[in-house]
């Protein structure tokens, strides 16, 4: 019998799933890989202030040393890089935007953050007639490449099983049972896909779709991530990834011409060198309206949980809180009541 079945290995699911078995617990993941889901779309990035608001990220302070202590651990386990520390470049759009960031580096919450002020004639590749704000903490975690080799590594321990998950094979009473396999508890960490599950299709999810182009210059700087009304963010040999825009409609994973449109005339605003888009993806974000994840068991069936909806700051989140989760699971440590899905009682 295993310990956890966990459903989805995205990013989510994966770190989870790595945490646990740390803890020396069995595991089983359930998954058929899928190249368009949100894990695999998505470009990483993570940073400390965020928002029109200028605002401290929901808990920066704890979850980016955690975060960067956990990616570089686990790229010493497998011998090869998977976080890249690169500093931010926000580009304000006006006096008033510039003058509200001088104004946030005296500010206890924000301030340690900024770290300098660059003049206008700083980047001659850039359109940043206020100059550029650079922060760090900050840089991205290269999905891909990370859930391929925790895939590899599930797949050699025999703890994970390529297949689309059914419900019709499911069987919860004391335990978990699902076809042949029995557990004592199973998480689902299914993205978007968790709209569509019995236990948890009530939580208020929120799901965008996100669109992100992959371009290539020979001229713009590769030592910087820049933000502006798009981000801009080397990959290496000149390769960048550009995003990302927000439909809340059309939730699929289809490129659309209207996106491209979009974030190329965004680039043409805020880069003076030429550029050649190479690639469009599209995918479904798990986000939710209260912008914090879901974790937690169902209540009245405490061997059925959740861990979802991380969003757009998976990666920033996913260490912190999938140890907080395990904790939880394994200690009974209380959990955060921002995360906890008894919130949610009377929807589910």
């Amino acid at each position: 019998m295993k310990d956890f079945i966990i459903v989805g290995q995205g990013l989510a699911g994966s770190i989870l799933a790595w945490n646990l078995m740390q803890e020396g617990c069995s595991v089983l993941i359930i998954d058929h890989f899928d190249a368009t889901t949100s894990s695999q779309v998505a470009a990483g990035v993570y940073l400390p202030i965020t928002g029109r608001r200028i605002v401290r990220t929901w808990m920066a302070d704890e979850l980016i040393p955690c975060a960067e202590d956990f990616y570089s651990s686990l790229g010493k386990f497998f011998n090869t890089d998977f976080i890249h520390q690169l500093s931010v470049l926000e580009i304000p759009d006006s006096v008033k935007v510039y003058n509200e960031w001088q104004m946030r580096k005296s500010h206890a919450d924000t301030g340690k953050y900024i770290a300098r002020f660059h003049a206008p004639d700083s980047f001659s590749e850039l359109n940043c007639p206020y100059g550029a704000v650079e922060l760090k903490p900050s840089g991205y975690v290269d999905l891909k490449k990370l859930l391929a080799h925790l895939r590899s590594y599930f797949v050699q321990n025999g703890s994970l099983k390529d297949a689309v998950f059914d419900f019709k094979h499911l069987q919860v009473s004391d335990t978990i049972r699902y076809g042949d396999i029995e557990s004592k508890n199973i998480i689902f960490c299914e993205g978007i896909a968790a709209q569509s599950n019995p236990y948890f299709r009530h939580l208020p999810f929120q799901p965008s779709k996100g669109e992100v182009l992959t371009i290539h210059s020979e001229l713009l700087p590769q030592d910087y991530i820049i933000n502006k009304s798009v981000f801009v963010l080397p990959i290496g040999n000149h390769y960048f990834k550009a995003g990302s825009t927000y439909e809340w409609k059309e939730l699929n994973n289809i490129p659309t011409e209207a996106a491209r449109e979009k974030l190329s005339r965004q680039l043409k605003e805020l880069i003076r060198v030429p550029f050649e888009i190479t690639g469009h993806l599209a995918s479904v974000r798990p986000s939710v309206k209260a912008r914090r994840p879901f974790a937690g068991m169902r209540s009245g069936i405490p061997n059925v949980g959740i861990f979802n909806g991380l969003g757009t700051k998976g990666v920033m989140l996913s260490p912190y809180l999938s140890r907080h989760f395990v904790n939880h699971l394994l200690k009974k440590e209380k959990l955060m009541p921002e995360i906890d899905i008894a919130q949610y009682d009377d929807l589910l």
